[in-house]
């Protein structure tokens, strides 16, 4: 069995940071939560980084549903933060990552539908909100 990655720590305030982004998410405004994450993907490394990336891919996708345009661009950003995140096991920032990853579940399924030829946009669900307790 492979031991897991060191993950660097985060820098000072990347906690703060990321809470706002969290809110913006949790208010829908996604793109500005892709936008208030970039700063911290930027000085993130390794696996934290892809994690990251998978998250900001994650609001971009959601933008794009909002949206209504892009059905393939929508379909791409779940597919690759999917890809980016669904093994890491590193610095959440004390969210709930796997509430967030079932949460997030549908939206991908769909994501494969779309690709598929399935109308765009029809929410599968309830839009994801990102819990900020770490499960117990």
């Amino acid at each position: 069995m492979e031991a897991e990655p060191t993950v660097p720590q985060p820098a000072p305030g990347a906690a703060e940071r990321f809470s706002n982004g969290v809110a913006l998410f949790n208010a829908r405004a996604f793109w500005e939560a892709h936008e208030a994450w970039e700063d911290l993907w930027l000085e993130a490394e390794g696996a934290h980084r892809l994690w990251l990336q998978g998250l900001i891919q994650y609001a971009a996708a959601l933008f794009h549903f909002e949206r209504g345009f892009f059905a393939s661009g929508f379909q791409r950003l779940m597919q690759t933060a999917t890809e980016k995140t669904a093994h890491y096991g590193g610095e959440t920032y004390g969210i709930n990552w796997p509430g967030l990853q079932a949460a997030l579940a549908p939206w991908i399924e769909y994501g494969t539908r779309v690709a598929a030829g399935a109308t765009f946009p029809v929410a599968p669900a309830p839009w994801p909100v990102i819990d900020l307790s770490p499960p117990a």
